[in-house]
């Protein structure tokens, strides 16, 4: 079966992605038309991620159903926890003792998924990884923070 005209178009805005980021980093912002310029392009790769994210999605990025809406809930309800409103002293230490449990890249898919609210396959586009591991480091970090701390998840 061949490439699908979706999976094509994929490709090239990948493609296309990959040469404007060379093109912005090349740029020297030191001056103001180089720094100018590179505003441009972040805003036309800032474009150009939206509609791949669309188009891997088939549906509008940041538009969550079912079981992501509710998953949304609880970490905005995890965020507020972690946020200090409702923490002790000794909460907070507990919290910061299990953070540095979590590798790095633990504790980065972890922080991305939780408090920015991105998709497993967002983080893995952000990072370069396949979305079955970043899915994998935030169970792991999940199931690490369930470990030390009773109250959080």
């Amino acid at each position: 079966m061949g490439v699908t005209w979706i999976e094509e178009l994929i490709k090239q805005y990948s493609a296309e992605t990959h040469t404007l980021e060379c093109y912005r980093d090349s740029l020297d912002t030191s001056n103001t038309a180089g720094a100018e310029e590179a505003d441009v392009v972040s805003g036309m790769l800032a474009d150009m991620r939206y509609a791949l994210t669309w188009m891997r999605r088939g549906r509008r990025p940041g538009s969550r159903r079912g079981a992501e809406r509710t998953d949304v809930y609880r970490q905005r309800e995890l965020l507020i926890k972690l946020a200090g409103a409702e923490m002790s002293n000794e909460e907070k230490l507990q919290m910061v003792d299990a953070l540095l449990l979590l590798s790095d890249r633990e504790r980065t898919c972890f922080l991305l998924y939780v408090a920015q609210g991105l998709l497993c396959q967002e983080i893995s586009d952000k990072l370069g990884i396949a979305s079955s591991t970043v899915y994998m480091y935030v169970t792991r970090a999940k199931d690490k923070l369930r470990a030390h701390i009773s109250w959080l998840l």
